[in-house]
């Protein structure tokens, strides 16, 4: 290990955070480190940030986002679907480092729940990775990453709508375009938004059709 990565290592462990964040770890790798290594029955949101040190916003935009790509408890998407909101609008401000409110950072959830959620995710992020490499960097840029912060904002509303399907096409994309985003892979990022689009518009279209139903109903039933 040369000089700058065991001063980078030094650093998070002075820090708090994860020596899996400092070095440049698959993301997967990260995520599972993070999880085994939690102490007790429960980690709270305030915990997960810190282990992911420099790498915060696109980690904790990829963990927060997977329990909408995979079978979950129900009432977790608007446990994680709040922090992606904020996070997305920290992005757009250019912020580099996630902030959440204290109140917030305070909750907690289950380790156990957590593991599961990794163990299903892992070999689908393991498969992603190995395709990843930088390709079109210019995409990454001061503006790239705000375009990323519009994105997932986007992508939480959506998930915070409770309509069946409007989280799991957004989550998915936003999980690809972080990972396209510190893998530095702008081919993936443009896959990523590509299918977000698709996901986006689909919500948009239920709440239209929703929209246009009540409105319905309310001029059948009260002549509005």
């Amino acid at each position: 290990m040369d000089a700058e990565n065991q001063q980078r290592l030094q650093a998070a462990r002075e820090n708090g955070t994860s020596p899996e964040a400092a070095e440049h770890k698959s993301v997967s790798a990260i995520l599972r480190a993070v999880i085994d290594q939690a102490r007790g029955e429960t980690i709270t949101i305030g915990e997960i940030i810190d282990a992911f040190g420099e790498r915060a916003f696109g980690l904790v935009l990829i963990l927060f986002s997977l329990p909408n790509c995979v079978p979950a408890p129900p009432g977790i998407a608007g446990i994680v679907g709040t922090p992606v909101l904020i996070f997305g609008i920290q992005m757009m401000l250019g912020h580099r480092h996630p902030w959440l409110p204290g109140f917030i950072k305070r909750r907690s959830v289950s380790v156990e729940k957590f593991k599961r959620l990794i163990d299903v995710a892992e070999p689908r992020l393991q498969w992603l990775e190995s395709y990843c490499k930088p390709r079109l960097t210019q995409l990454f840029s001061v503006v790239g990453d705000r375009m990323v912060g519009l994105f997932a904002f986007l992508v939480a509303l959506s998930v915070l709508i409770p309509f069946p399907g409007t989280n799991f096409p957004p989550s998915i994309a936003l999980v690809i375009v972080s990972i396209a985003v510190i893998e530095e892979d702008g081919y993936l990022l443009l896959l990523g938004y590509l299918i977000g689009l698709a996901g986006l518009a689909y919500t948009v279209t239920v709440l239209g059709a929703s929209y246009h139903l009540i409105r319905a109903g309310l001029a059948s039933w009260f002549g509005i």
